[in-house]
């Protein structure tokens, strides 16, 4: 019996440097996705999910560079001038099962947080494979009205993954839909060195019917927030002219109905 108490206390040791690193880690995901979903064009992001004290942080390496300046100077980098995909920021605190999608509201600089309450039914396959380094193991979930297809490694022994997936008995090194609008791949593991994960501050918790609601309004009147006498627009030659803002609304509204892609198809705004 001693034999083996002393065989499994020295095969912890052995593991616990591996664990505890895992625990405060920055893993990076490469996310390749169709802005336009009968489109075969396919744009990337850089991911950063970070990990610290059980807790985490999804967000793009832009944003993640964004809460870095805002910690040091006290301002952050402005929002985008749309809603797109670089704002896929979720924060997960598993001791009380909260995980918070991030909405940022172009333009009027306005942060919320939608809950994500679904609970995630996987199902574990016999399928395995290698993956870069990692013995993978095959799963599928339904989420966000697709069906998706994970490989997780139990060699990390964390139930995380990018973007709101988690739940698994091990990181999950890739997962897409089935249609592949959605890719996401680990590419890098490194130290996590901040302190503290610094998320951006939100203003309240909103449901889904909100956000659709904030959608619909952007779509409605995109140039609202725009003070129009400091807009200043040019010809070929460099020469200032007199800006159109009834173009400019219109393709910037085209370019929203054409780009309409999100990732939860189930929360779609069908815009006209």
């Amino acid at each position: 019996m001693k034999m083996s108490i002393s065989f499994y206390y020295i095969f912890f040791l052995m593991l616990a440097p591996t664990f505890l690193k895992a625990q405060q880690s920055s893993f990076i995901y490469e996310l390749n996705y169709k802005p336009i979903s009968d489109s075969l064009k396919t744009e990337k992001i850089v991911f950063y999910l970070d990990i610290k004290n059980k807790e985490s942080l999804f967000r793009s390496d832009k944003f993640r560079r964004s809460d870095s300046l805002r910690v040091k100077r006290g301002t952050a980098n402005g929002f985008d001038m749309e809603y797109n995909n670089s704002q896929l920021y979720v924060y997960k605190k598993p001791e009380s099962n909260e995980v918070l999608k991030y909405v940022f509201v172009p333009l009027i600089y306005t942060t919320y947080t939608i809950p994500i309450n679904e609970d995630f039914h996987w199902t574990i396959l016999d399928e395995k494979k290698k993956i870069d380094n990692y013995n993978c193991q095959k799963a599928e979930v339904d989420y966000g009205g697709r069906k998706w297809i994970a490989w997780f490694t139990n060699e990390i022994s964390m139930q995380e993954g990018p973007y709101v997936f988690h739940g698994l008995p091990g990181l999950i090194v890739k997962i897409c839909d089935e249609k592949l609008n959605y890719d996401f791949e680990l590419s890098q593991i490194r130290d996590f060195k901040w302190k503290e994960l610094y998320p951006e501050k939100f203003q309240k918790k909103i449901s889904w019917e909100d956000f659709q609601k904030l959608q619909k309004n952007f779509y409605n009147d995109p140039l609202a927030m725009i003070n129009k006498s400091d807009v200043i627009s040019y010809d070929e030659g460099g020469n200032a002219i007199k800006t159109n803002f009834k173009e400019m609304k219109e393709n910037t509204q085209k370019r929203i109905r054409e780009k309409n892609n999100p990732i939860e198809l189930d929360h779609k705004v069908e815009f006209k």
